[in-house]
């Protein structure tokens, strides 16, 4: 791990006093952080070999396992002298596993991320070697990881098996794959296993003596502390990084304390010396010329929670302007500050035109999110078929091949064999129609299934417009804390739907988790003017699968047209039941039927698109899956109910 200078984009103002940054600015401080942005400016400390490996390794490569355990506590030029001594020490044309790591350290450090794994690829490392298994699978992770902002749970299961068997085989090197799964949690916002893999890491690393690295894990675990509100562990770790900062003589080290103090006063709430501790930091970053965007929103925040507004909204436009300077910086979060500053002022004017760039900006990002989700999926798709293409030529001369061969012996054979060279010649020819007919087949689902995850993104934007559209009700109303929280909760579903619209399949408990997410929005929208039930009747929702975001866009017509202008208290009803090899899931609610409510009789744009879903999913060859609806279903003629059947899928 890398220590870095900066931490989270405080930008967050509201009228309750809001204290400490959210999961957002830390999660960019720890990316920063973990990805070694800034290299510490101490000297390298006396390398420790690692017990119970020698006996592992041959004498011509023990000056590496010393070498690469010190590696961490080396800043960049440090890094690329020992890389050079260390390929220096191996010529000819024949190189040991670790000469192939090392190679890829220095591309690594390059940026030349495709040639780096591809000497990781050259180790041959095996669970026999654990130091080489270790080392290679932890660069190979870290490279595929490196740049994603939500690790998936395959991956992440993945390097658990990786570490698991790193700790059955004692390797030297499993701290780094403890801070890689510590790395990878806290991208995923799981706090709590982030802290339990920090705590490993610096057990088991061997030079935890080492003041560097002892620095470098008070560090992080103030940040984690800090966001888990934890002010008692804040202070402790805070005064260790300080102590080894001074004893390092390491003045970036210490500046970034002063950046930790602000952070502490402010959830003391003691905005005054959080200022004091924030002007430190700032100051030292202006005077060697560190200054980035997050390090003026600080600043902003700051001025906030002590009740200068004119201050934030200085520094405010100075963070637009550096980031306007530097081509690729993105501004929602400047705007987005300044709105709630404005309006703090009470100048609704200025925040109505920095909100307005802030939504703009936001519908930007969104459209960029989505059109790169298309071309990538595109992609997929063409490759796809280019290798099906490839593949079909292939078995198409292999078959060629044979039948030319078969010819010649049937050319040569006598009479007597001719009928059964030829009995023999059929059933090859007709084995080898059966399987280029699988073959098609199989092509034909690829194809089927990329055309269901198309449809399936086709969703998205649909949600997207209905719930920027109920913020913007929310803030035309002027309620800034429901607005303020829909962003939030908004925020963390779309963060869900990210990671459940990346599986083809998911579990009906994690499609009732995401349901609940949405209600709770539209229940904050409307005011809690409906209530809602789940039943999922004994079903086992952890083991049936059901396809992603299958069921949300009829409770959301339900809500968005059954309970808009009803004047009692409106009850969403939906249930899960297994009946004769289907799961039926009913959606039905007590709201306006079709004689007060004309759009709810209309096929919608889900709705259509959620029908060809179920036919590219399951109505290929007969239809399977559908869905019904009908009006007046409540004991008072109100209401509406959708029916919605599709196959039994055990995980």
């Amino acid at each position: 791990m890398e220590k870095s200078a900066v931490r989270s984009e405080r930008i967050t103002f509201t009228s309750t006093n809001q204290d400490f940054p959210g999961m957002a600015g830390f999660y960019k401080l720890a990316l920063i952080f973990w990805t070694g942005i800034v290299f510490c400016s101490c000297g390298r400390p006396e390398p420790e070999t690692a017990a119970g490996s020698d006996s592992r390794l041959d004498t011509a490569t023990q000056h590496y396992i010393p070498a690469l355990i010190g590696y961490d506590t080396l800043n960049g030029k440090q890094k690329r002298a020992l890389i050079q001594q260390l390929l220096a020490t191996e010529k000819g044309t024949q190189h040991s596993p670790y000469y192939y790591y090392v190679k890829g350290l220095q591309l690594d450090l390059a940026h030349n991320t495709d040639s780096a794994l591809y000497y990781y690829g050259l180790m041959k490392a095996d669970t026999a070697t654990p130091d080489l298994y270790a080392l290679q699978q932890y660069a190979i992770f870290n490279n595929n990881i490196m740049e994603e902002n939500i690790v998936s749970s395959d991956k992440v299961s993945a390097l658990l098996r990786v570490t698991r068997k790193a700790e059955e085989g004692k390797s030297t090197f499993v701290y780094l794959l403890y801070d890689l799964l510590a790395k990878t949690y806290y991208r995923n916002a799981n706090t709590d296993k982030a802290i339990i893999y920090t705590d490993l890491y610096f057990k088991h690393n061997p030079l935890q003596n080492s003041p560097v690295i002892q620095q470098r894990y008070h560090d992080i675990s103030f940040m984690l502390a800090a966001q888990k509100n934890k002010a008692w562990a804040m202070e402790e770790h805070l005064e260790r990084a300080q102590e080894l900062a001074i004893q390092l003589g390491d003045s970036l080290a210490l500046a970034r304390t002063y950046d930790y103090e602000s952070q502490l006063y402010s959830l003391k709430k003691q905005p005054g010396r959080a200022l004091e501790s924030s002007r430190k930091f700032f100051n030292y970053l202006k005077q060697h010329n560190l200054l980035r965007k997050y390090a003026f929103n600080n600043m902003a925040t700051t001025f906030i929670r002590n009740r200068q507004p004119d201050s934030a909204i200085y520094y405010y436009g100075l963070a637009i302007q550096w980031a306007r300077q530097h081509p690729g910086s993105d501004l929602f979060s400047e705007f987005q500050g300044l709105a709630e500053v404005y309006r703090f002022k009470q100048d609704y004017k200025n925040a109505a035109i920095a909100l307005d760039s802030a939504i703009n900006i936001f519908g930007r990002n969104t459209a960029a999110i989505e059109a790169e989700k298309i071309e990538e999926l595109h992609t997929r798709y063409q490759t796809e078929k280019k290798d099906q293409a490839i593949a079909s030529l292939q078995t198409t001369n292999r078959l060629n091949r044979k039948l030319i061969t078969q010819q010649r012996w049937i050319f040569l054979a006598a009479s007597l064999l001719l009928g059964t060279l030829a009995l023999i010649v059929y059933n090859t020819y007709r084995r080898k129609l059966l399987i280029a007919k699988n073959e098609k087949l199989s092509a034909e689902n690829r194809k089927l299934l990329l055309e269901q995850k198309a449809l399936q993104l086709q969703l998205d934007p649909h949600f997207i417009y209905n719930a920027v559209a109920n913020m913007q009700g929310l803030i035309s109303s002027d309620k800034k804390k429901e607005a303020n929280a829909y962003l939030v909760t908004f925020s963390s579903l779309m963060r869900n739907m990210l990671e459940l619209n990346r599986q083809d399949l998911i579990s009906v408990g994690e499609e009732i988790g995401a349901l609940e997410n949405y209600i709770r929005l539209q229940q904050m929208r409307f005011e809690h003017a409906f209530a809602y039930r789940i039943d999922t009747n004994g079903l086992d929702t952890e083991a049936l699968m059901i396809p992603p975001m299958l069921v949300q866009p009829f409770v959301e017509n339900a809500i968005e047209h059954g309970f808009k202008n009803i004047a009692y208290q409106g009850m969403l009803d939906i249930t899960f039941t297994a009946e004769a090899g289907q799961l039926h899931i009913c959606v039905s609610d007590n709201g306006a039927g079709p004689d007060t409510d004309q759009p709810r009789a209309k096929k919608s744009l889900s709705g259509s698109i959620i029908g060809e879903r179920l036919d590219v999913l399951f109505n290929q060859k007969e239809k399977i899956a559908y869905f019904n609806t009908q009006s007046h279903t409540a004991a008072n003629g109100k209401g509406y109910r959708v029916d919605l059947y599709i196959p039994l899928i055990t995980a």
